[in-house]
């Protein structure tokens, strides 16, 4: 029997039925076929990028809380945010995502208080030193480096004691008031410095007698707050009458904030109460239940 032949991919093969000679040409076909299929998959799939820098990603949250703090909350809040902060911290830049979400519950503190007991709006809290600022005494070489290299122009020159020079640095130090008869200097830093962690910092450097907060000597109306428990512990204290000796008269009042709830708390229990104590120094408690 004579056979016909077709040439499929340069193969001579006897003619067969026509369902079989469409397949065969499919197949031969197909390496033809997979390069456009692959093609076709590659535009529909979703084109995935990457972050740039995982760092960046990691800080929008801290962004977006020191916004908050920067913006939306009272300077009553921020200013007792960085108090707990500053004692809790041993770190000498504070954490700025620590002291927004601070800022802001204690902030949301407040308000509870002031819309149960409007009285208590004019009582404010009171700057304890002057912020960002440490009073330095030094001796020795690093004296006079600096009474001969600091003139108060210009950047902050170097003294040539490095490790002085690069806490200085680190701090963000960028003004200083010298006064050689005192053997002292005055030292302002970015507003990221911890002051506590950085006073002792600087005690530990050679050449460095004493590092000290520049304390406000006169009082004044102030609030205190500590959580525990998750519950928040205020101390309102009004002040009044020649304030700038010491005041001659004042009235705290104290309060339990438990999620929204504002109970407050009679003076001759609070005076028994840790949480209430936990919130001051120790040699300040007198002032706050007289």
């Amino acid at each position: 029997m004579q056979l016909d032949h077709q040439f499929v991919s340069g193969r001579e093969l006897p003619n067969r039925p026509r369902r079989f000679q469409r397949g065969v040409r499919w197949w031969a076909s197909l390496p033809q076929l997979v390069p456009a299929v692959l093609s076709l998959l590659l535009v529909a799939l979703p084109t995935v990028i990457p972050p740039a820098n995982a760092e960046e990603a990691s800080e929008i949250p801290a962004a977006e809380a020191l916004a908050a703090w920067q913006g939306g909350v009272s300077s009553d809040a921020r200013m007792l945010a960085r108090r707990i902060h500053l004692g809790e911290s041993s770190a000498l830049l504070v954490n700025e995502q620590r002291l927004g979400e601070l800022a802001i519950e204690i902030d949301q503190v407040l308000e509870n208080i002031r819309n149960r007991y409007p009285e208590t709006a004019e009582v404010a809290a009171r700057s304890r030193f002057r912020p960002a600022t440490l009073l330095l005494t030094v001796e020795g070489g690093l004296f006079d480096a600096i009474a001969q290299r600091w003139n108060g122009a210009g950047r902050v020159p170097l003294t040539g004691f490095e490790e002085f020079d690069a806490l200085n640095s680190r701090l963000g130090l960028h003004a200083w008031e010298s006064m050689p008869l005192l053997a002292s200097v005055v030292m302002n830093f970015s507003e990221r410095a911890n002051l506590h962690v950085a006073r002792q910092a600087y005690l530990d450097l050679d050449g460095v007698v004493d590092a000290e907060l520049d304390v406000y000597l006169e009082d004044g109306p102030d609030i205190a707050v500590t959580s525990a428990s998750g519950r928040w512990f205020v101390m309102m204290r009004k002040a009044w009458g020649d304030c700038p000796s010491g005041c001659l008269h004042s009235r705290t009042s104290f309060f339990v904030v438990n999620h929204g709830h504002v109970e407050r708390v009679d003076g001759n229990r609070a005076e028994g109460m840790e949480e209430f104590r936990s919130a001051v120094p120790s040699r300040e408690w007198p002032r706050w239940i007289e």
